[in-house]
């Protein structure tokens, strides 16, 4: 049984009132079988008897009530002193601790007995003193008072950035206050650093022109680049902020407000979701085109929690191949006229694509793998060539490709062709598309090497009139320069008449030769 004053004075108040009930009757009852005299003497008696019982049952209350006490002050030290937060308390006339408990002595690096020869004043950087020493330290409220958020000074030097909550109470006939200080050190640093994260975060979606944005499964924004908000401006004509339910806007064309929902839908259920959109943003803006990739934001426990999305402006691109493709109509009607064979390279997902004229040109059937078919029939010597150098023109960004080589034909025969290719890139100088026109050349090269023949037959001719009729007019030439010498002292008429006529057509002979010579080296280069 806890003792407690009302316990006390009704166990007295009992035993007091059964003695004397008990005892009245015991005497009594004596009184009438031994006289008055006796009980006379038996009065005083039980006076002393009633005197000692209620002196050693008042000893064994108050000694187990003081035992309970002393209990109960040692409970509410330990309280104090093992409590796991940090309290202490100090006076507020002079701001000295008056108690510590042990989580304080661990937080700030000072024993107990340091503590008490130390005011408040020690454990704050010089900048917050006069701040702490402007506050009202008055006990007359008696209500808890948050003081803010303040900075400590461990014994090491190092800072600590602490909440404080003050209690006025009396302490050892002093005023005081009881102090709870709530270090927020670590939480503060993650503050800071989640903020620097976001700022990075903020810094880096929007240094593209990309609309970034990311929702909850409550279609909540949580976070969002200016191009995204600029693009919700436009639309919807009000600024958008983080906790804002997206608005889903009211589209002509309720097809497209479907696909939307169905996208979010899709991408909450686990799905990455891509599709290209084309809206109208304002009333004199053209139409623009985007590219929409929606991906759900899954948690530690693979658990969906959002969908990120990114939209990209396509329109240039779109544009682009609006503009060749009319280019590509018009180029194919040309070709028409030519019997050019055309191609288009998808160079990021490898896929080229021929026309029929490439097929016909060839002799063989259509197929999704002409790009293979077209690698696989190069001829052996012009395979390496070829390759190298339509890689070399992408690395080098150049816009121009061309080329002659030998692609084998169906039939297994070999045919000249020249390759010419347009190239396009993207906004990173990334290669997407490689537009080229076969163009067979087979007959040109066969002129060619007719030609090339000729000129052999020609050279062989030169070869001729140089050696082999040159050689024999220069000898003639020789004879009759010896005749004429031998003849010069002879006084024969006719033969002086006849010697010009014969060296007249020597030397017609020989310029003959010249000639032919001549013009045949200049056939030849």
């Amino acid at each position: 049984m806890k003792l407690t004053p009302f316990v006390i004075a009704f166990l007295y108040l009992l035993v007091g009132v059964c003695w004397i009930v008990f005892s009245d009757s015991l005497l009594a009852s004596l009184a009438r079988q031994t006289g008055w005299a006796f009980v006379e003497h038996l009065q005083t008696v039980k006076g002393i008897v009633y005197v000692l019982i209620t002196a050693i049952l008042l000893y064994v209350f108050i000694r187990k009530l003081h035992k309970q006490l002393l209990r109960a002050q040692e409970d509410y030290k330990r309280l104090f002193l093992e409590n796991p937060q940090t309290l202490y308390v100090f006076d507020v006339a002079n701001f000295r601790f008056l108690e510590v408990n042990k989580a304080t002595e661990i937080q700030y690096g000072y024993t107990r007995d340091e503590f008490l020869k130390m005011t408040l004043l020690d454990i704050r950087p010089p900048e917050e003193r006069s701040r702490f020493l402007a506050l009202n330290h008055s006990i007359a409220d008696t209500a808890i008072h948050y003081w803010g958020r303040w900075k400590h000074l461990r014994k090491d030097g190092q800072i600590l950035i602490v909440e404080i909550y003050t209690h006025p109470v009396n302490f050892q006939g002093r005023d005081a206050r009881l102090t709870y200080v709530r270090d927020v050190t670590a939480m503060v640093q993650a503050q800071e650093e989640l903020a620097d994260l976001e700022n990075k975060l903020q810094a880096i979606i929007n240094s593209t022109d990309d609309a970034i944005w990311a929702i909850d499964m409550h279609y909540k924004l949580v976070v969002f680049n200016q191009a995204f908000a600029n693009i919700m401006q436009l639309k919807t004509g009000k600024t958008i902020q983080a906790g804002q339910t997206l608005w889903m806007p009211d589209y002509a064309n309720v097809e497209q407000a479907n696909r939307w929902m169905d996208a979010y839908s899709k991408a909450m259920a686990g799905e990455k979701v891509e599709f290209e959109e084309t809206d109208v943003l304002g009333e004199s803006e053209k139409p623009r085109h985007a590219h929409v990739s929606m991906n759900p934001i899954l948690n530690d426990q693979q658990k969906v929690i959002g969908v990120a999305c990114i939209l990209h402006d396509i329109t240039s691109i779109k544009e682009q191949e609006l503009r060749l493709k009319e280019a590509l109509e018009r180029y194919d009607l040309v070709t028409k006229a030519t019997n050019d064979a055309i191609w288009d390279w998808d160079i990021p997902n490898n896929r080229v694509v021929f026309n029929e004229q490439f097929w016909q040109m060839f002799g063989y059937e259509p197929t999704e793998q002409g790009g293979q078919l077209w690698e696989e029939n190069l001829h052996p010597d012009d395979k390496q060539r070829v390759l190298q150098g339509i890689q070399q023109a992408l690395n080098e960004k150049q816009t121009i490709w061309a080329d002659e080589y030998r692609l084998r034909c169906g039939d297994g025969k070999y045919k000249y062709v020249l390759d010419r290719a347009y190239i396009l890139y993207n906004e990173d100088q990334q290669p997407i598309r490689m537009i080229g026109a076969t163009q067979d050349i087979q007959l040109k090269k066969e002129y060619e090497q007719a030609i090339l023949r000729q000129n052999e037959q020609l050279r062989e001719i030169a070869y001729v009139s140089a050696h082999e009729v040159r050689g024999p007019a220069s000898a003639l030439m020789g004879l009759f320069t010896l005749l004429e010498e031998y003849h010069a002292t002879q006084k024969d008429h006719d033969y002086r008449e006849l010697m010009p006529l014969i060296q007249q057509s020597l030397e017609q002979l020989d310029s003959v030769i010249h000639k032919i010579v001549n013009k045949t080296s200049q056939l030849m280069q």
